[in-house]
């Protein structure tokens, strides 16, 4: 029985490679990728015999894998999620931590600060006060510096992270390259049979690189192999050769660790292209979160050095010197240049020289930016929030250095340098900030906790009408940063002010300098209105505010005097102001012609110029009568006044005083805003609303009347034209115009008469401002001078405690406080929904791996049992044999 023994062989064998493999799964139960291996059973070929076709036995077809594809790349996709997600965990947990601690966070030291200034207004003299804000203040830098140095540290550890992790990655691909070459060897050696220890170690390999970064595996043919590929197509993995990874510094940032892949010898950074996992996850934490935190964080050092800089500067210390700088100074040159990075691939020569300058820390954002010098030539530039595509400006070089752009709260500098197509710089403006901030005042008497101004009320005013104190807003200018010249010399005003009210309702400034000889001011503040029923400011709070003055060839001009029984003008010109409007944002010029006819008047010509936006205009006239000639021939002298008869009565010639009171007490004349004053000899006749003062002279022959134009400019000079005016005769004459000119308004003229051809602006802008309100009185005055020896004035720290919940961050919208708060809220709000993310991926992945588990893991219940039936079986298969020999041998003996 030949085909019987063979066939209880074939069981045997194949009963034993069972029992093998069952053996080999339960030896493998805890062997990490293992899958589960089951030998597939096949009948033998059958013979035909008489009785038909007779079995021959089983054999093992071969020794399959239980293994789905599809289940391992779900493995390794959740598996990649999950430690993404888990990396941003453990870094946002790390800074959320540290920054909303009571310990070691921001608020505690900020808080002791200002409250510190706080302290030292409600006792400005105070040196043990003084003491405490300067320890507060060392304080509050320690603090920042150490969360600095935390932030910075961590970014730190998580380039040394990536470093390992990029040599696991290596390691990693080099070994799926060899057991790709493996698999083939070994595919090809067993003639299709697959060698399943070899598949279940590379999708292992292929799992725990999964863990590091998103991978997308193909499978390349009949070999057996497998291409490995990682962010946008990058070949980790060719069949059995791999490309490596490395960490190199950022050719435009040296700050910055980047990961490159070397292909061919040649290196691609692939930072921006890696996602998922270990590495995915650190990167995307380390480029966005972390990076915003670290501008954050130095964004509120440099608006809070900036303002508290410039709001001490505004101060005056116990020395009555004006205070200077608090905290260092934010456009300090080495820090200015330090915000600019060169690309270390910059074509040579590499001599560019750039800064940046904080213009407005309001303004800043917490973004980075790119400067691309990208053609067509090499002056064209284009600046870019950091690593996105959005222009933030674009523009052209004009060749000549110094240049500069402004945006976001910063100037762009360029000093000097050879630019090029292909240059690319990278613009950090508040990086550092948190790093450089630190205390440049180290002296109790340096603090200025006073204002450097005053008003005083002179103790002879018969009005109840009150000045405030002040207040400041610069000591130097916004727009030129040079010192505002009211305070160019130290401990003084220059000029002092005294405010002095010519009648209830008009008040000019002068400049005492020598109080016994008031002057104006310049540019001139005269014949300004006072309104009693509100509160009145007094100086403008626009650096570019300018003023123009009628200052024309015909101004200040008497006429020819001519018979009073015909038609009297002042003897203005004609002229054509061309007004130009210069946008302050984007630079745009706009211009407009306005005409102004012959022999107008100061009131119509300023109607006329403030119908145009921004522009404001004064119009008044004097004129001043003197030389009073009275014939004594029966015909007293007289005086017609736009209009208006005056007779002075017999006798009273020599009282001026008389021909005031006169005038002052004409209604008609008050309604047209004319009154006179006297000193006894002369008389002037003013228009506060600059209609044209027209005066004739009434009487015999004989009598008559010297007419002077006042110059409001120069108190007490004549114009070189006085008219003697005769009975039967007068003049015309016409005022003066003031023009107020907002920031970016100019005008010119197209001849010289009342207004130059290319009228002068002066600033206007004095760095303070002053509230009158109450009824004034005519001779009522205010005096403003420097706050010397104001020792006891706490209006500074007053404004200093202010800065803390005052908007000064984000555009002016957000406190330092609340900013630092947002710093916390973003990085609380990533945490949560990284531990939720996380929490869900480790589900997620738990599920996946039970589906492999499910299919591929070892049940050793189940392996158990088939341990069982194999045995079972093979003892059937050796007793199937034993009995085969028995009847051979049986078969033997018979024929024996």
């Amino acid at each position: 029985m030949p085909d019987l023994i063979g066939i209880g062989l074939s069981g045997l064998q194949a009963h034993q490679t069972a029992l093998s493999v069952t053996g080999n799964n339960v030896s493998n139960t805890n062997t990490p990728g293992y899958s589960r291996q089951e030998a597939v059973f096949v009948d033998n070929k059958s013979i035909l015999t008489g009785s038909g076709y007779t079995g021959q036995g089983a054999n093992i077809a071969t020794i399959r894998r239980n293994a789905e594809d599809f289940i391992s790349e779900q493995v390794r996709a959740d598996t990649t999620v999950y430690h993404e997600r888990d990396a941003v965990l453990t870094q946002a947990e790390s800074i959320d931590n540290l920054l909303a601690s009571t310990t070691t966070g921001l608020t505690p030291a900020m808080t002791a600060f200002f409250q510190a200034f706080q302290g030292g207004a409600d006792d400005p003299t105070s040196i043990p006060q003084r003491q405490l804000l300067l320890t507060q203040t060392e304080g509050l830098v320690s603090r920042f510096h150490a969360l600095d140095n935390r932030l910075n540290s961590q970014m730190e550890n998580i380039d040394v992270e990536l470093a390992a992790s990029v040599a696991a990655i290596n390691s990693l691909s080099q070994g799926l390259a060899e057991l790709n070459q493996s698999i083939a060897v070994a595919i090809g050696a067993g003639q299709g049979d697959l060698p399943n220890n070899l598949l279940d170690a590379r999708d292992e390999a292929l799992r725990e690189l999964s863990e590091y970064v998103n991978v997308a595996v193909f499978p390349t043919g009949a070999d057996g192999q497998v291409n490995v590929f990682v962010g946008n197509g990058q070949p980790l993995v060719l069949g059995s050769s791999s490309n490596q990874l490395d960490v190199t510094l950022n050719p435009s940032d040296t700050e910055r660790k980047e990961i490159v892949m070397q292909v061919n010898g040649r290196s691609q950074i692939i930072s921006n292209e890696l996602t998922g996992g270990k590495v995915g996850g650190l990167l995307d934490f380390r480029d966005n979160e972390l990076t915003t935190a670290v501008n954050s964080l130095g964004r509120i050092a440099m608006v809070l050095s900036d303002t508290v800089n410039k709001q001490h500067g505004l101060g005056m210390d116990l020395e009555d010197n004006l205070g200077g700088l608090f905290f260092r100074d934010v456009n300090e040159e080495v820090l200015a240049r330090s915000r600019v990075l060169g690309n270390s691939t910059n074509a040579e020569p590499q001599d560019h020289s750039m800064q940046v300058n904080i213009i407005d820390a309001t303004e800043l954002t917490t973004n980075d930016y790119d400067l691309k010098f990208e053609g067509p030539s090499s002056n064209d530039y284009t600046l870019f929030i950091a690593g996105t595509n959005n222009v933030v400006t674009k523009g052209i070089l004009p060749g000549i250095f110094p240049a500069s752009v402004e945006v976001d709260g910063f100037q762009l500098q360029f000093n000097s340098g050879t630019f090029k197509v292909g240059d690319r710089f990278v613009i950090k403006p508040t990086k550092n900030g948190a790093e450089d901030i630190g205390a440049e005042i180290d002296r109790v008497e340096a603090i200025s906790f006073a204002a450097p101004v005053r008003a005083d009320a002179n103790l002879g005013n018969t009005g109840n009408a009150n000045i405030s104190l002040g207040t400041m807003l610069d000591v130097e200018s916004p727009l030129t940063n040079a010192t505002l010249p009211i305070f160019a010399t130290e401990g003084q005003l220059s000029p002092p002010l005294e405010i002095e009210f010519i009648t209830d309702t008009r008040f000019q400034v002068l400049n005492v300098s020598d109080p016994a000889n008031p002057i104006p001011l310049t540019p001139a503040m005269n014949n300004l209105l006072y309104n009693p029923g509100i509160t009145n400011t007094i100086f403008t709070s626009d650096p570019g505010e300018m003023r123009v003055s009628a200052l024309g060839s015909d101004t200040f001009q008497v006429g020819t005097p001519a018979a009073s029984t015909g038609t009297l003008v002042n003897g203005f010109g004609a002229q054509n102001l061309t007004i130009l409007k210069r946008d302050t944002e984007t630079g745009v010029v706009n211009s407009q012609v306005l005409g102004i006819t012959a022999n107008s008047s100061a009131k119509e010509i300023a109607d006329s110029l403030q119908a145009v936006q921004g522009i404001q205009a004064n119009a008044y006239t004097q004129v001043r009568l003197d030389n009073f000639v009275d014939a004594a021939n029966g015909t007293d002298l007289g005086f017609v006044i736009n209009g208006e008869t005056i007779t002075i009565p017999a006798g009273s010639i020599s009282t001026q005083d008389d021909l005031a009171s006169l005038i002052n007490e004409n209604t008609t004349l008050q309604d047209l805003d004319i009154y006179a004053i006297s000193d006894g000899n002369d008389v002037e006749i003013h228009a506060s609303n600059g209609i044209d003062i027209v005066v004739s002279v009434t009487g015999a022959a004989g009598d008559s009347v010297n007419v002077s134009a006042v110059d409001p400019y120069n108190p007490g000079a004549f114009s070189a034209d006085t008219e003697t005016v005769v009975a039967g005769n007068g003049v015309s004459v016409g005022g003066a115009v003031d023009v107020t000119l907002a920031d970016g308004i100019s005008f010119t003229s197209d001849v010289d008469s009342v207004f130059e051809r290319a009228s002068v602006g002066q600033s206007t802008y004095l760095g303070f401002q002053f509230e009158i309100k109450g009824q004034a009185e005519a001779g009522d005055s205010f005096r403003i001078d420097y706050n010397t020896g104001g020792v006891s004035d706490n209006r500074n720290a007053l404004a200093m405690a202010g800065l803390e919940s005052a908007g000064t961050v984000q555009g002016g919208v957000i406190s330092y406080g609340e900013a630092y708060s947002q710093i916390i809220e973003e990085i609380g709000t990533v945490t949560n929904r990284a531990r939720l993310e996380a929490d869900s991926a480790k589900a997620l992945l738990v599920q996946s791996e039970n589906n492999r588990e499910s299919i591929s893991g070892v049940n050793l219940d189940e392996e158990a049992g088939k341990l069982v039936q194999f045995q079972s079986a093979y003892n059937a298969s050796a007793q199937v044999v034993s009995v085969a020999r028995e009847l051979f041998d049986t078969l033997l003996n018979a024929f024996r």
